[in-house]
């Protein structure tokens, strides 16, 4: 892209910087219910090129976003990670589509057949229902953040700009169910920061913000969610426990600290006591969890002590090498 389009960087800031003032104009002195939907009706597709310009501005950062990091830094210096993510965060206030429809769009003249359209003519295309509208919205926006989120410097500005939170409470807070894809959505970004944005500044970030505190308190505290629920949210929690831990035991110590062991004995204790076949697979899911974190940190575990017919003193006992890192 580069190659073909030498003005690409250019490009890339005027329409990141587009892109945030309409959002950010829509957004204002709103509440949030009527900010999420101002932004969605902007933002999604609709039969005209001239009732579509929210989508098309979304579409061309799609395709920004993957080409490389220089754009990817260019797109983080205007703030389209963190107005993004608000978005996300708004976007759990959205109403139900039969309470939202969208406005009716200015219908241009269609011109006759065999006639090709004069310069300037609106393209029209067949209208999509407004499910999945809002589907296609939901899955283009998710794939950009994601896009975004493999790098480092998105996950830095969320940190800077104080929205990496909003990302930690969104995946462990209750939201309507047609809302739920959003927050499916949440968790996917959040665990594509924990893979390539765990830098020292963001750890720190986490760490002085107490985020983890405050997910195992939305999840202890929500008499709304179920327990199958939690058990998805502990699993995008795990990821970040996980991937910090090999660059630094402070999360880990923060999820000890904030009771975070004594709330899975718990929660499955609950989930054993359930009776539904979801429940059994949930519990599985969720020890495979807590064993795997049982691998998790930097320090290796020793034995505690001599104690008599420990394997490790019997004559001829050889260590087993670790079939992973050794961590």
């Amino acid at each position: 892209m580069m190659e073909k389009f030498s003005d690409l960087l250019q490009f890339t800031t005027q329409v990141s910087r587009l892109m945030v003032t309409e959002i950010r104009r829509r957004a204002s002195n709103k509440s949030t219910e009527a900010a999420s939907r101002a932004i969605v009706q902007f933002l999604e597709v609709n039969q005209s090129e001239d009732a579509s310009r929210g989508w098309m501005l979304l579409t061309t950062i799609n395709l920004l976003a993957s080409s490389g990091q220089k754009t990817v830094d260019c797109m983080t210096t205007m703030s389209v990670p963190s107005t993004l993510v608000k978005c996300l965060y708004l976007f759990f206030d959205l109403p139900h589509m039969a309470e939202a429809p969208v406005g009716p769009t200015p219908q241009p003249p269609q011109p006759p057949p065999n006639q090709e359209k004069t310069p300037g003519q609106a393209h029209t295309q067949p209208e999509l229902p407004l499910a999945d509208r809002r589907a296609l919205l939901q899955k283009v926006f998710v794939q950009i953040l994601v896009k975004l989120c493999t790098f480092v410097s998105p996950a830095e500005e969320l940190a800077q700009k104080d929205d990496l939170q909003l990302l930690f409470s969104a995946i462990t807070s209750w939201c309507p169910p047609h809302n739920l894809p959003w927050r499916r959505s949440a968790g996917e970004v959040l665990t594509t920061i924990s893979r390539h944005g765990l830098s020292v500044n963001v750890v720190k970030y986490i760490h002085e913000k107490e985020c983890l505190s405050t997910c195992v308190q939305n999840m202890q505290q929500s008499d709304d969610l179920s327990p199958l629920e939690i058990v998805e949210m502990f699993a995008g929690l795990s990821c970040f426990l996980k991937d910090s831990s090999n660059v630094s035991q402070t999360l880990l110590d923060d999820f000890r600290m904030c009771q975070g062991y004594t709330f899975l004995c718990d929660l499955m204790l609950r989930l054993e006591q359930a009776k539904e076949d979801e429940s059994k697979d949930a519990l599985k899911d969720l020890v495979n969890l807590v064993t795997c974190l049982c691998t998790y940190g930097v320090t290796e575990l020793k034995p505690a002590g001599l104690t008599t017919g420990a394997p490790f003193l019997l004559p001829g006992f050889v260590l087993p090498q670790p079939s992973g890192k050794g961590m």
